[in-house]
């Protein structure tokens, strides 16, 4: 009662009766006689008046958006101080959908990193407005609204030096579209998981390494020039590294593994455990590579490629080569 609108001015009010055994007065009802008051009790006046000032400015420019904020209020107050850059960034898509520029190049008078850092209210905000002029197949940001965005690289190593462009030059990284349209002059492709072991991998005759980055291997399933290449993968021994290879021979079936046996594993194992996995189909794996993964799997273990010697790694590749093979 002492804290009652009544006695303070502002706040929750409260109506009393009569008990009519004791006859001492009883509350019957507490209640807001306004909305001033409610949002006086609860400690929202500077946070509602916000509220107020960025909807009023939100409808006023773009009406359409009352229908879809009426249900979303919380994402008003969630990007307060925003709107103003928000609403510019909602005008250039109505009026430019699918731009086909990169972010930083569209002409918004915006921070060039702000349409990065908010691309979930965006993404909510473009959706509602110009959702039949959006890519909806995509799920990146960027690729749904027509922006070009830097394409995946795939890191190369020339093994054998007379595949290079120039004597200066033995690693580089091409775009995947690049990548594809390549028909490299070389015999034998190495894929190699992790990129210490890349960068070490001995020079080989007529052969390049491609750094496979685990399960980014899937950026080279439509390089279709390697299926008249020989091709060897090299991974960890582990349950990644035998779903890994199980994942690029469904693009290249020609693929062989190497160094991913029970001998290395005998050989160099001293006890690593592998980590947290999903169970996946492994349907490319032939019949003695599924009985070791399957071991494999039972006890987690795990061989990473970086404790394996140079010197074992040459002679495991020793019989690839029609010539010599030298370390680095």
């Amino acid at each position: 009662m002492l804290q009652a609108k009544n006695k303070i001015g502002v706040g929750f009010s409260v109506t009393l009766k009569e008990n009519k055994k004791t006859k001492q007065s009883e509350i019957s009802k507490i209640y807001f006689e306004t909305l001033e008051d409610f949002i006086c009790f609860v400690d929202k006046e500077n946070e509602f008046r916000q509220f107020e000032s960025d909807s009023l400015e939100i409808i006023t420019q773009i009406p359409e958006l009352k229908n879809l904020l009426s249900n979303l209020p919380k994402i008003i107050v969630e990007n307060h101080k925003k709107w103003a850059e928000l609403l510019l960034v909602c005008h250039y898509f109505i009026q430019n959908p699918q731009p086909n520029l990169y972010v930083r190049n569209l002409p918004i008078d915006v921070s060039t990193k702000f349409i990065e850092n908010n691309q979930s209210i965006l993404r909510t905000l473009l959706d509602f407005l110009i959702g039949d002029k959006i890519n909806t197949e995509e799920t990146d940001f960027f690729r749904r609204l027509g922006l070009q965005i830097e394409e995946p690289s795939i890191k190369i190593r020339f093994l054998d030096s007379s595949l290079s462009f120039h004597q200066s030059i033995s690693c580089l990284s091409v775009w995947v579209s690049e990548f594809n349209g390549w028909h490299l002059n070389c015999q034998k492709v190495f894929i190699i998981e992790n990129l210490t072991t890349f960068l070490s991998f001995p020079k080989t005759s007529s052969s390049i390494a491609i750094w496979g980055g685990g399960f980014a291997v899937n950026l080279l399933k439509n390089a279709n020039w390697l299926n008249n290449r020989t091709l060897y993968y090299w991974g960890d021994i582990d349950i990644h590294g035998f779903q890994i290879l199980s994942q690029i021979r469904g693009f290249f079936s020609n693929v062989k593994s190497l160094m991913m046996d029970s001998q290395t594993l005998q050989k160099f194992h001293t006890g690593q455990k592998g980590g947290d996995y999903k169970i996946i189909e492994m349907v490319n794996l032939n019949i003695q590579e599924r009985e070791f993964y399957e071991m494999i799997k039972s006890y987690n273990w795990r061989l990473e490629q970086e404790k394996i010697p140079l010197n074992y790694v040459l002679n495991a590749i020793h019989p690839l080569t029609v010539m010599p093979i030298t370390s680095l």
